[in-house]
């Protein structure tokens, strides 16, 4: 089976060698039409509608999969809704297009949860020479006969076929010419011929299949329709136009393996997704994608830092490009069939970056409103006004990106930056007893670690206050999430700041600073630390010849004697050193490891990490940041809204959505805000409105714990997931029913354990399993896709039916709700008026409403149904 898998993810033709070719065939392009309005009726569903639509494709691409293949066709690309599919024969070619508009026909309405749709299909057929390339992990499809067939199907009207005069000729039929060298189709004489299928092999196909994917195939090798996620992602498209495909294949072959190179590494730089290469009118164009398969909480600063940077790259100016970028909800999945496949993203989010990039001007990265929010504080843009897109009833604001700002200057703040901080007195008194070791001379380590968003960076901030009012010297560096391959990186702003350098100066000048800002024992070394820095020193006699091994070393020993040269005490602040590169961290581990008799304080800041070299000193001290309390969140909610009197039904829902997490009290509040359920009043003060339980998880929240979520293994994440559908809480023997292997389960749960994602404990004698955080629970939940969700809550049903049978009782409220959200109404019915009678009974009134209205409610569905 796993081999089947394999195979469908690549076309026929790929060989497995590097190379390209040209050959004489033909080329179908099949669009299927009449999901613009489906798509804008289903995109009121919210995340359910682009599921929905995926599901609808996939039900008319796989029978027609099935004629292309039958046919002798490959296909080489899925497009959206559109299939582009190679044939060595035009007779085939036109035969697959033609069985492919009588099902299509055949099958055109199409019932919705939003209503009845109409589907049409048109095609379009070329042939000639096909230019045809193999990147080594993909592949690429181009030349004239590529251009010409997406001409040809936009001639084409629903269900009609256009094909070129190449076609024509070879197709003995009756046709109308609707263009020049454009030809419709009015009749075929004749059956087509069966193409030659290439005998299929596995050898070098995984290359073209990315890593996670392989993963995933491994570990479960079958893909249905309840497979796929609801993510937020960044998608971009990159038209690239202007390669030689006929004229000279060799030149374009070097010019788009050039291309391919540098794009595929500076999307590696920033952990985006190359998800496919593709034809465009008049062009061709590459779709790329940062959130998925692994989101970080930068992805939209990922998105325009790759394209800024692909954009001024010097290797690949001989091509025209343009881009446009938009962030949202995408629905990644698999879609084609078990004979062909990709694994893609689809939804609004994905057709706005592709209006996007058509708008572009040659050279230029459009953007939307959704990415320009969360970037301009690190690009400048040029606002273009309002533009019309295909799919959208209203105009949407776009932006041109200019440049990357030198200088970040923060145009945003967390709300709580001025106030006073809530609690943290217990670690605050650890921290000055350390600041007054090393006042004494005995340097120290001091780690300041804690989850994302516990306030790590807000309490160093605090720190740094009173180091400074002590007389301390500070110099701080940052890591970057996406900064594991740039050297120094955190160094280089500490050093410079040390030495007073300018970012803007010249590089000569920087040069004569660096020498003279040295003292007289360390200016022999200033090439080393130029070097480091990224400024042109002149190298010496004596750092000339250094074998690399000694010149680090003596670096390393240059920059502890320059740290230490100074009178007053140091304090140097690193922060987010989990994402740190492996020289930085080389570097602190030698300056942590030799400044216990120097009045130094190193403070690197950290979410947990493994065991470093630093962590085992004698001197280093370690501040845990924990959670703030209730009456700590309760503060800092008052402090941030300036609210004395907080209902008792609102200061709940924030504990238990934040759970003490600073950060996530902080951006809910703001989203409670945004929703209108914090406005302000009369007295320009704020006040509590609305039903707070509607409240939408804000963005910045789920990022980062989809990021954490996105590191774990497969079979770690599927277990979360599985998890998330049981609730915050749930017995061990719940998940063991439902998940199917146990040894994987145990693995897994130790892992999350280990991560401090879920915690375990003894009840009753009974073990029972809960998410540490109900955020982490709910953002598990939402990336499931609705109908894998709907068959777990079903599986979780009958699992407790059949063998928990004897605790029946006990679990009536769990199978009325497990059956309502797996759809199986009749089930939920009967559960619901039982629960509901069995709360009636025992006082908890509301307890029995809510089972009573789920009980209406599934009444209410199978009428419908009737």
């Amino acid at each position: 089976m796993m081999k089947e898998v394999f195979l469908s993810f690549v076309p026929r033709r790929v060989r497995g060698r590097e190379g390209y070719e040209i050959f004489s065939g033909s080329l179908l392009y099949l669009d299927i039409s009449g999901f613009t309005p489906m798509s804008e009726k289903l995109m009121e569903l919210g995340r359910e509608g682009s599921e929905e639509l995926t599901r609808i494709i996939n039900g008319f691409f796989s029978p027609l999969i099935e004629i292309i293949s039958e046919n002798g066709g490959d296909i080489y690309r899925f497009g959206g809704d559109a299939i582009i599919a190679m044939f060595e024969e035009p007779e085939s070619a036109v035969q697959s297009a033609k069985d492919s508009l009588d099902f299509v026909k055949k099958h055109r309405k199409v019932e919705t949860d939003v209503g009845r749709f109409t589907i049409r299909i048109h095609a379009g057929v070329s042939t000639g020479r096909i230019f045809w390339a193999d990147l080594g992990s993909d592949y690429f499809l181009g030349g004239k006969t590529a251009e010409r067939v997406m001409k040809l199907v936009e001639r084409a009207g629903p269900g009609e076929i256009v094909v070129d005069s190449g076609t024509r000729s070879r197709v003995k039929g009756s046709y109308e010419q609707v263009g020049r060298g454009e030809w419709k189709i009015k009749k075929v004489k004749g059956k087509g011929k069966r193409g030659i299928i290439p005998e299929e092999k596995i050898e070098g196909v995984e290359q073209y299949i990315p890593g996670w994917l392989m993963k995933r195939i491994k570990a479960r090798p079958v893909f249905d329709e309840k497979d796929g996620e609801h993510r937020k992602a960044t998608a971009g498209f990159i038209h690239f136009y202007g390669v030689p495909f006929d004229k000279s294949p060799e030149k374009a072959y070097e010019i788009l393996r050039t291309f391919y190179s540098v794009l595929v590494e500076t999307l590696g730089k920033y952990d985006g997704w190359l998800n496919k290469l593709d034809l465009y009118h008049n062009a061709s164009r590459a779709l790329v994608v940062f959130g998925f398969p692994k989101m970080h909480e930068d992805d939209e600063r990922r998105a325009v830092l790759f394209a800024h940077e692909l954009f001024s790259h010097p290797e690949i100016k001989k091509l025209k490009i343009k881009a446009g970028l938009n962030a949202g909800r995408v629905f990644a999945a698999p879609v084609g069939s078990g004979t062909r496949r990709e694994y893609t993203v689809m939804g609004d989010a994905v057709n706005t970056a592709a209006r996007l990039a058509s708008l572009a001007p040659e050279n230029g990265v459009l953007v939307s409103e959704s990415i320009f929010n969360r970037t301009f504080t690190w690009f400048e843009y040029e606002g273009v006004g309002e533009r019309e897109f295909k799919g959208k009833r209203e105009k949407m604001l776009a932006y041109l990106l200019r440049r990357k700002k030198e200088e970040r200057v923060s145009l945003t703040r967390w709300i709580s930056e001025t106030e006073q901080m809530v609690g943290r007195e217990k670690e605050m008194e650890i921290f000055r007893k350390i600041v007054e070791k090393v006042l004494e001379g005995k340097g120290q380590v001091l780690g300041i670690t804690g989850d994302p968003g516990i306030g790590k960076s807000r309490f160093t901030r605090e720190c740094v206050k009173e180091l400074k009012k002590k007389g301390f010297e500070v110099y701080e560096g940052d890591c970057l999430s996406y900064g594991r391959t740039f050297s120094y990186y955190p160094w280089i702003d500490i050093l410079s700041s040390f030495l007073s350098l300018s970012s803007d100066a010249p590089p000569k000048e920087k040069a004569k600073r660096l020498k003279e800002s040295l003292p007289g024992k360390l200016k022999k070394w200033a090439p080393l630390l130029g070097e480091m820095m990224g400024i042109p020193v002149k190298e010496t006699n004596l750092t000339r010849y250094l074998a690399p091994k000694l010149r680090k070393q003596k670096l390393f020993e240059a920059v502890f004697s320059l740290l230490s040269s100074r009178e007053n005490p140091v304090c140097l602040v690193i922060e987010d050193i989990h994402w740190i590169d492996s020289l930085s961290l080389e570097l602190i581990n030698f300056i942590a490891g030799n400044l216990s008799d120097k009045k130094i304080l190193l403070m690197p800041v950290f979410r947990p990490i493994e065991d470093e070299e630093f962590k085992r000193l004698p001197y280093y001290t370690e501040i845990y940041l924990k959670e703030l309390s209730r009456r700590e969140t309760v503060k800092l909610v008052s402090s941030l809204l300036n609210i004395k009197a907080i209902p008792p039904g609102f200061k709940k829902l924030i504990f238990e959505k934040s759970q003490g997490n600073p950060f996530y009290t902080e951006e809910i509040v703001k989203s409670m805000i945004e929703q209108g359920f914090v406005v302000e009043d009369e007295k320009g003060g704020w006040k509590i409105a609305g039903d707070v339980k509607n409240l939408l998880l804000p963005d910045t929240v789920e990022g980062v714990i989809l990021s954490r979520i996105d590191r774990l293994e497969f079979y770690e994440k599927d277990v979360l997931q599985m998890a998330s559908v049981l609730g915050r809480e749930f017995e061990f023997s719940l998940l063991e029913g439902l998940y199917p292997r146990k040894e994987v389960l145990d693995s897994a749960l130790e892992s999350l354990e280990r991560l401090d994602l879920i915690k375990r404990e003894k009840e009753k004698g009974k073990i029972k399993l809960f998410f540490k955080h109900i955020l982490t629970q709910e953002v598990a939940y939402g990336t499931l896709s609705y109908a894998r969700r709907r068959e777990l809550h079903r599986r979780v049903g009958i699992f407790i039916e059949e063998k928990m049978k004897d605790r029946k009782e006990e679990f009536l409220g769990l199978l009325s709700y497990h059956f309502y959200k797996g759809r199986d109404y009749e089930k939920a019915l009967v559960y619901s008026v039982e629960a509901g009678e069995r709360a009636k009974s025992v006082y908890a009134n509301e307890e029995a409403i809510e089972y009573f209205t789920r009980a209406i409610e599934a009444y209410e569905k199978l009428e419908g149904k009737k």
